[in-house]
Parts: C-alpha cells; sequence; structure tokens
C-alpha cells in the first residue's frame, strides 16, 4: 500500500514501509545524539520557529533569575546599590 504525502510543492508517493524505515533510522540517529542543555534547547526553539522576538524577553527573565539568585549571597549590598 502506497502513502501520500502532500508537501507544498506536489505529491510524493512512498510505500508505508520505507516511510517507517526512515522513520527508524532518523529516531536512531537522534537518539544517539549528546544530551542538549537547557539554554541550547531554548536557543534552538527560537531558531526553529523564527520567534526572535522572544529573546530579550528570556534574556531579561534570565537575568532577573541571576539578580535573585546573588541577592542571598554576599553579592547582595552590590546588587541593591543598582536600584
Amino acid at each position: 500500500r502506497a502513502m501520500m504525502v502532500c508537501g507544498g510543492r506536489g505529491t510524493i508517493s512512498l510505500s508505508g514501509k520505507k516511510q517507517r524505515n526512515k522513520d527508524a533510522g532518523e529516531f536512531a540517529r537522534l537518539a544517539d545524539q549528546a544530551p542538549r542543555g537547557v539554554l541550547s534547547e531554548v536557543f534552538g526553539l527560537l531558531a526553529h520557529n523564527k520567534k526572535w522576538w522572544l529573546l530579550p524577553i528570556v534574556l531579561l527573565l534570565l537575568l532577573s533569575g541571576a539578580i535573585v539568585l546573588l541577592g542571598g549571597t554576599a553579592a547582595a549590598p552590590f546588587i541593591y546599590t543598582l536600584f
């Protein structure tokens, strides 16, 4: 039985077995890769979806988190003088 895959420019006919083998091979290849970090995943998401307008928001969230974490350390007096 043939599976029809609709693309943006036309239709390609692939047999169901070939498509499953292709998907299984790509899954195995992706599973063998080293795991990515959180920041790498977020940057990859922004790049893949072309949501570059989210980058300043993400950077401000990271900066705010760093300030909160440093607020409980010996660096707190230096942080509070900024505000």
